[in-house]
């Protein structure tokens, strides 16, 4: 007995000792300790670790439970723990009321559980930051419409960043696409420059370069693009890789093209203009000289009644030019001030046709082209013929065109008329005012309507006008619902088309 009873003695005095030990560990681990009882859920034990973690005293913490510590303050915690790890990572709040992330590990016994719990604030804070750069840089590359891209010889495949994707595939993923691929993508205009850059770029032992070219999408869609690239090579000079950033620059190519254009169109107007001021300085001068020499020679002693009739005839004739001319300029300022007044009525165009006949056969008396026939042109089927239109504004235009025709045609015939057309029960008119004379080369129908270009053929001699004619009609027709256009070939004469989109009625 004397001898189970000193075993059993030694046994326990063993089993404190170790159990000091164990303690002692507990208390002075490097790593914040908690038990925690599975029915009460309230804290055992804490070591100094934990009560220096949370700020407060170990006996305070034997009174709290592990609800009192952690909170939901900061849900979005981005500290996962992997798929093999029983770690939990949650918020908690210090005595001070400071909130730190903590990292839990807990092992559940049959009575208490232990955790062992670390600071991983500092960690979480760096994670966030380099999660939010990430996620501006995503941003920034997103609003830019620019991305990173790498390709590696050995796998002969291109990676790129979610923009990069967004550019070649209108959609945001991850890219990875072979050389071939890339080429493919590349508009075949711009495939070979491509290829002949790149190769450039890696001979040369180029460390860096820069393209634009255009790609065709999936989806068929035109892009314009610039590609910043650099070159790693070993020491043999053997390529590693290579890397950079790729641009959507469509919209910025748009804009520039856009500004290229306006530009190339105000030199072109600038131009236009200062030769139409020279031109219109002598169209002005011309019938003022020529006007101020008839009164001169009029009232003088030596010229005869027949003379002085002739006299009075041809400053009459440059007195109507110099009008005309004056008028030009007025519609076309009022035109282009949006000020010009359109007057709708409806307007009877056989009688409309036949008023113009006596003026058009005094302008051609007046040129002296005793060859040409001027022919109106009517429907006679028709008793009565009505459009909705402006009937001074329709007038202006067809004095325009039939005085253009007597200047550019010596002999043959200019007819100016109309002609019915009928669609879907609805009748149509389109007038026309057509010649024989020299025609016009079909590189310069486009722009004979612009503003003070003056038409004519190298082997002709020079008409006179200021070039205002032709841009006047095109704008009357277009303030009147319309529109007019040219057929003509050289040598062959010219027909000057105009139609209006208002109701035409027939009786």
């Amino acid at each position: 007995m004397i001898t189970v009873s000193f075993g059993a003695f030694f046994q326990r005095i063993f089993a404190r000792v170790t159990f000091n030990r164990y303690r002692e560990v507990f208390d002075r681990a490097g790593y914040a300790m908690m038990l925690v009882d599975n029915i009460s859920n309230r804290f055992i034990k804490v070591n100094r670790a934990a009560a220096e973690l949370f700020g407060y005293a170990e006996a305070e913490l034997q009174e709290m439970t592990p609800l009192d510590l952690f909170t939901d303050t900061e849900p979005d915690i981005s500290i996962a723990a992997s798929a093999t790890d029983d770690s939990l990572v949650r918020p908690a709040r210090r005595k001070d009321g400071k909130i730190i992330i903590i990292k839990v590990q807990t092992s559940i016994l049959e009575k208490f559980n232990v955790s062992l719990l670390s600071d991983v604030t500092e960690e979480y804070r760096i994670r966030r930051a380099l999660e939010l750069n990430e996620e501006r840089l995503k941003e920034a590359q997103r609003i830019g419409r620019f991305g990173w891209w790498e390709y590696r010889p050995e796998t002969n495949m291109y990676i790129g960043s979610e923009e990069i994707a967004r550019i070649f595939n209108d959609e945001a993923s991850n890219l990875a696409f072979t050389y071939q691929e890339n080429i493919s993508y590349t508009h075949p205009e711009d495939r070979s420059y491509l290829i002949s850059a790149i190769e450039d770029a890696i001979e040369k032992k180029k460390e860096s370069y820069s393209l634009t070219y255009r790609i065709i999408t999936p989806q068929g869609k035109v892009k314009a693009i610039t590609v910043n690239s650099n070159i790693k090579f070993d020491e043999n000079g053997r390529l590693l890789y290579r890397y950079g950033t790729c641009q959507d620059i469509t919209e910025t190519q748009k804009i520039m093209d856009d500004l290229i254009a306006a530009r190339r169109q105000a030199e072109e107007s600038d131009r236009l203009k200062t030769t139409f001021l020279a031109n219109f300085s002598h169209e002005i001068r011309t019938p003022l000289n020529a006007m101020l020499g008839f009164l001169n020679i009029l009232t003088s002693m030596d010229t005869n009644e027949k003379e002085k009739d002739e006299m009075v005839g041809l400053i009459e004739v440059n007195s109507q030019r110099l009008l005309r001319l004056i008028n030009d300029m007025i519609d076309m300022s009022r035109i282009e001030s949006n000020s010009m007044e359109i007057k709708y009525t409806n307007v009877e165009i056989n009688g409309f046709i036949s008023s113009m006949v006596s003026s058009f056969s005094h302008e051609l008396e007046a040129s002296g082209k005793k060859d040409l026939k001027l022919i109106p042109v009517t429907d006679k089927s028709k008793a009565a013929v009505y459009q909705y239109i402006d009937e001074l504004r329709l007038s202006q235009i067809f004095s325009n065109l039939v005085s253009n025709a007597i200047k550019f045609t010596d002999e043959g015939e200019i007819k100016y008329g109309y002609r019915i057309s009928r669609t879907e029960n609805r009748y149509s008119i389109t007038y026309f005012v057509s010649d024989t004379g020299q025609g016009i080369r079909p590189e310069r129908l486009d722009d004979i309507f612009l503003p003070f270009v003056q038409y004519w053929n190298e082997d002709s001699p020079k008409v006179q006008g200021a070039g205002l004619g032709l841009p006047i009609c095109k704008r009357l027709t277009e303030l009147m619902k319309g529109r007019i256009w040219v057929e003509s070939l050289p040598g062959k004469g010219s027909s000057f088309l105009f139609s209006f989109n208002t109701p035409v009625m027939i009786e």
